[in-house]
């Protein structure tokens, strides 16, 4: 995957954590350009992003006490829950998440991922095998980890 350089807050920027960017924050518009085009232009709404390098600069921010930190991320990968056969390694799909609505369903965080895109293709990397719990609803998923 390609490393991306944006900023994180001081007191957020740890390696391998994720994050969820949503979109940037009113206080945003009085940033100057310089800082806001390495913030939020290099990022896209709704992906989960995985700290992968974090360098030793650090600027000021009216968000973040401390500043922000420069970093490399990468789109981050997902596990989800995909038909039985839809699951063949290193096929390129869109995600077609499985019709449910059982929120109280240990698999509904496989089934409904945050950061899944479904007008977006993802590669499967690895198939895990059969979600860890029964699905409620009898389908037959496979749990899977998904590269955008």
């Amino acid at each position: 995957m390609s490393k991306i350089l944006t900023l994180i807050g001081v007191k957020l920027a740890e390696k391998n954590k994720k994050f969820l960017f949503t979109g940037a924050a009113k206080e945003c518009d009085d940033c100057p350009p310089s800082l806001k085009s390495v913030c939020i232009g290099n990022l896209e709404k709704g992906y989960i992003y995985e700290i992968i390098e974090i360098r030793k600069v650090i600027h000021p921010c009216i968000i973040h006490e401390g500043g922000v930190a420069v970093v490399e991320v990468q789109k981050a990968t997902i596990q989800a829950a995909i038909a039985s056969k839809l699951a063949f390694e290193g096929a390129t799909i869109s995600f077609p998440p499985p019709d449910c609505s059982e929120v109280s369903c240990k698999n509904f965080q496989y089934c409904k991922p945050i950061g899944i895109n479904q007008e977006n293709k993802y590669k499967i990397i690895k198939i895990f095998g059969n979600v860890p719990n029964n699905c409620r609803k009898e389908k037959r998923l496979k749990l899977v980890e998904l590269k955008p």
